[in-house]
Order: structure tokens, then sequence, then C-alpha cells
């Protein structure tokens, strides 16, 4: 794996970690739950981390994800779109073992696609929307977005309460 996918790669698993420990034990009504001034619960925020690795490996690879992963994460409702649209709430009754095991299988797919960069890679421009973006810029993103949601996700659970 080139330098700058594996720099990536370790500050994808160490946020990854993170990610899980903060789910790790909350219940699937704790996972729904959307603080007030808040916009999105802890499970909305897991899946759209999870579709937003799978989107971004597609982007880099240039080619799809397997159908089933491509639904696990309902990346239909949540392929990450700029404008700052709001991002669909996940469906309800989701386990942290169920979100757990769909970031596991997202990682997965982009692991592959990190290993599979070359330094040419480095060099490409991708285009989204209207906007060229290049693959160096997308090996930063994906660390800061996950550590991003993990505080988010840390942040409602200083709002649940622990049940009696």
């Amino acid at each position: 794996m080139i330098a700058e996918a594996q720099a990536c790669s370790d500050q994808l698993a160490f946020a990854l970690r993170s990610v899980k420990n903060a789910i790790r034990g909350l219940t699937p009504q704790q996972l729904e739950f959307v603080p007030p001034g808040l916009a999105n619960s802890a499970a909305t925020l897991v899946l759209h981390m999870a579709a937003t690795e799978v989107t971004i490996g597609e982007l880099l690879s240039g080619r799809r994800a397997p159908e089933d992963l491509r639904k696990a994460v309902l990346l239909d409702r949540y392929t990450p779109a700029p404008g700052g649209r709001p991002i669909a709430a996940a469906d309800p009754g989701e386990s942290a073992d169920a979100l757990t095991e769909k970031l596991d299988r997202a990682r997965a797919f982009l692991t592959e696609v990190l290993e599979g960069l070359t330094a040419a890679d480095l060099e490409r421009t991708l285009t989204i929307g209207d906007r060229p973006t290049s693959v160096p810029f997308f090996l930063k993103l994906l660390p800061f977005h996950m550590a991003s949601h993990c505080g988010q996700i840390m942040i409602i659970k200083r709002f649940l309460r622990p049940e009696s």
C-alpha cells in the first residue's frame, strides 16, 4: 500500500475502533435517539459513515461496490451530497451489532480500494458534480469525517439516561 493510503488506513482503523466503542452496549432505542437541537441519531451517523466509505471507495476505484453492501448501508439514502442536505434517518431497530457489521463491511471494501492505489493515483482528479477533487483530498477527508461523526455520537451519548 502506498504511504498516503497507509496513513489514511491507519487513521481510519483508530476511528473505527472509537466508533465501535462509542456504540457498544447501546440499545436500538438509544441508537435512534436524537437529542433536542441536534439533527441525527447515532444509528444515522453510523450508516452515513459506512455509506460515505463505500461512496468514496467507488469513486476512487471507478467501480461499484457489491449490491448487497450498497443495500446494507442504505447507499440510496445516505449518499453524501454537497449542499448541506440533511441525511435520512436510519431505519428503526438497528442494533449496535448490526451497525458494527455494516461498518466492517464498508471498511473492508474501502481497504481493498486503498490497497490498490498507486503513486500515479495521487495525481488523479475526480469530478463530483461540477467540483474537481484530488485523490489526496479524499485520503485526508476520510479520517476527519469518521472522527467528526464519532465526536457527534459521543455528544449524543451524554444526553442518554441510564435505563432503570
